[in-house]
């Protein structure tokens, strides 16, 4: 469990959203979509659906890290990077299930169950390691194989790059890989940390990345208490007050040949919450999300809270 822990910390149509789009909220919407065959994983029938998700919960601005305490019908990746030793063995949760999924985005997180897998168009793409898996429901034993013919060079894929594998399984190399990375899909996300004691930092982030059905760009603000366990310790996300404001230019690719748009997006978070995010745009799409982001230039501002502490606030500028 500990290194999937601290791995957190570490168009044809255009689907692509901006943040600034006016979307009317159905109040009586079900908040889970229904698991259909798929059980144990969010299933859209269509992207638009899943893009009207998305966007609701960004329009009100929900707390993702308490939503995903409420979920019943599937276990939430984002809840699963936040568990203590004890609650992971009390829900069943084991290392070998959970997966590796290596961003800062909180949504895609929410979106994902613990494997890693969510349902759209009646496919499941599935994110762990390196890589994103497309498939149908009962493909999935293919994954195995695949990765023991790679770890052994009989199968290769570069970054940024798609193959077909067995039967009905594509496999993808996504090259999120954090602050280093910078080339196939342009990631330039940037981490700060700031300590207001031993146990408890704040983490100012910049983030965005591409996963085949979903890309983002954005930034956020979040406060982490040490755990310990044993001989071992991470980082968990405490609820305090986090302020976060941006003035960010970005680039936006498409994916289908249009031309490239630069957008700007300005503007404040100021919340009691697990986190004080902003998504400046996101883009969701089957085969593939219609629309990447680049950062270009601006800059985004960090406070936080935790006031048992001397001093009991710390502050950031990150410029990009």
């Amino acid at each position: 469990m500990k290194k999937y822990i601290l791995l957190l910390m570490l168009g044809v149509v255009l689907i692509g959203c901006q943040t600034e789009e006016e979307t009317v909220l159905d109040e009586n919407s079900k908040e889970n979509i229904a698991l259909k065959e798929n059980v144990g994983i969010l299933d859209f029938e269509t992207a638009e659906e899943l893009n009207r998700f998305i966007t609701e919960h960004h329009e009100r601005e929900t707390d993702l890290l308490e939503k995903a305490k409420e979920t019943s019908n599937y276990t939430p990746l984002l809840l699963v990077y936040n568990l203590e030793a004890d609650e992971a063995k009390e829900i069943g949760i084991s290392e070998d299930e959970v997966a590796e999924v290596n961003t800062n985005d909180e949504m895609l997180l929410f979106l994902l169950n613990e494997n890693g897998e969510i349902g759209i168009e009646g496919k499941i793409f599935r994110i762990d390691g390196d890589f994103v898996y497309t498939y149908k429901q009962g493909n999935d034993n293919e994954i195995a194989d695949f990765l023991k013919s790679y770890s052994v060079g009989k199968v290769k894929i570069e970054t940024g790059k798609t193959i077909e594998f067995g039967e009905g399984l594509t496999v993808y190399m996504h090259g999120n890989k954090g602050e280093d990375y910078r080339e196939a899909f342009q990631a330039k996300g940037v981490t700060s940390y700031h300590y207001f004691s031993d146990n408890y930092r704040m983490k100012a982030r910049q983030y965005n990345g591409s996963w085949v059905f979903y890309s983002s760009i954005g930034a956020s603000t979040k406060v982490e208490e040490k755990k310990r366990f044993l001989w071992w310790s991470w980082w968990k996300t405490a609820k305090t007050d986090n302020r976060l404001e941006y003035n960010a230019t970005y680039r936006v690719y498409s994916n289908y040949g249009y031309p490239t748009v630069d957008l700007t997006a300005t503007g404040h978070v100021y919340c009691n919450c697990n986190v004080a995010n902003k998504a400046y745009s996101w883009s969701v799409g089957v085969p593939v999300a219609p629309e990447a982001y680049l950062p270009l230039k601006g800059e985004t501002k960090h406070w936080a809270h935790w006031y048992t502490t001397n001093p009991n606030t710390v502050s950031t500028t990150i410029q990009y």
